[in-house]
């Protein structure tokens, strides 16, 4: 494939045909799925899922790879291939699996904008290791923040596969991870989030994060004293605690307190 890596768009591609089957595997793709891939690159990892899935709708946004992949997916009549910008796109089918190998640069609004797609139910994604580590990190820990909360919240998080950098061409500064993202149905028992609430709270909540939980969450909310402590009380939570020790739950739990 004879183009140069355009660095504006973070281009660094994975070649190795078997070493992306092996992913796919791990990401329990099946014959019935029907998957949205962002970022073609190469059409490697397209080429793969195709032999997978029952549909491959992919995205690439640089049009000068437009010949190449044309001739590279050539023979597969189960392969959507578009050239759009995937972060403007409204338009997906009813149901579907993303699957993308983006720039490390639009990596959470990317997750954030699908995780709020309903048709969207899984998000297998190849993230900046940093980047994995923070999505899947626990209380307690150095990664965990308002991404592992916000993410959490709504999905479960697991490490797929690490994938060293020499494996890209051209070879980038990081090691990635391919993380799997399953989005948690809602049902009755667990209506949705208010969203904008959680957000504001975690947030708030971790910018500061070497405060008590009574004291960030009284500067989040403007509260006083006696109604942020009724409310950490009401959510079995410790006023003392960090709020880099509260869990996911119980982030869900104050958030809901917080809009009744």
């Amino acid at each position: 494939m004879q183009f140069s890596h355009k660095k504006s768009l973070g281009q660094n591609f994975i070649h190795d045909e078997g070493f992306l089957s092996s992913i796919v595997k791990d990401l329990r793709i099946s014959a019935g799925d029907t998957i949205v891939e962002i970022g073609t690159g190469a059409g490697t990892l397209t080429r793969v899922l195709a032999r997978k899935a029952k549909r491959v709708i992919t995205y690439e946004i640089d049009t000068r790879l437009q010949q190449t992949l044309e001739k590279r997916l050539d023979g597969f009549d189960n392969i959507e291939l578009h050239f759009a910008d995937a972060m403007k796109v409204t338009d997906f089918p009813i149901e579907f699996k993303l699957v993308a190998n983006i720039p490390y640069y639009i990596t959470t609004p990317l997750i954030l904008k699908f995780l709020a797609i309903d048709a969207c139910r899984e998000i297998c994604v190849l993230v900046q290791d940093d980047v994995a580590y923070r999505i899947v990190a626990r209380p307690g820990g150095k990664d965990y923040g308002a991404l592992s909360v916000t993410i959490q919240a709504q999905a479960e998080c697991r490490l797929v596969r690490h994938v060293s950098r020499t494996l890209f061409k051209p070879i980038p500064n990081v090691d990635s991870e391919f993380v799997h993202i399953i989005k948690t149905p809602v049902t009755n028992a667990t209506p949705p989030l208010k969203k904008g609430e959680l957000d504001r709270l975690v947030k708030g909540m971790f910018g500061a994060r070497r405060k008590t939980a009574l004291n960030a969450l009284k500067q989040t909310f403007a509260l006083d004293t006696d109604t942020a402590r009724k409310i950490l009380a009401d959510c079995g939570i410790d006023e003392n605690i960090r709020p880099e020790n509260i869990s996911v739950d119980k982030y869900i739990e104050l958030s809901r307190t917080l809009v009744r």
